[in-house]
């Protein structure tokens, strides 16, 4: 399932593509406008994933989120119901959930 960025408006960057996802559609909507305003902003993978992860904590869903962002890594996490999802935004991946 693709869809296209804020930034695909603009004609700058690529789209992003859903790996897997359990979490609402309003939920989601928020983690990929932080994610894509995260690559915006940032340039390494452990600084794009900070930025997201303090947006998340900041946002009316609370603390306690957890973020991944590079090429290559494996995972295995436990989340709370409707709130995990796995994306590629451009050619790096994302894992975003929230434990706790």
């Amino acid at each position: 399932f693709r869809v296209p960025t804020m930034a695909d408006k603009k004609g700058q960057f690529g789209e992003v593509t859903f790996k897997n996802v359990d979490m609402t559609d309003e939920l989601k909507k928020m983690v990929v406008d932080f994610t894509q305003e995260g690559f915006m902003t940032a340039q390494r993978p452990s600084d794009i994933a900070k930025f997201i992860r303090q947006k998340c904590d900041q946002s009316p869903e609370g603390k306690f989120w957890n973020v991944v962002v590079g090429k290559d890594y494996g995972s295995d996490v436990t989340h709370m119901a409707k709130r995990y999802i796995s994306l590629q935004f451009r050619d790096m991946f994302v894992l975003i959930w929230k434990s706790g």
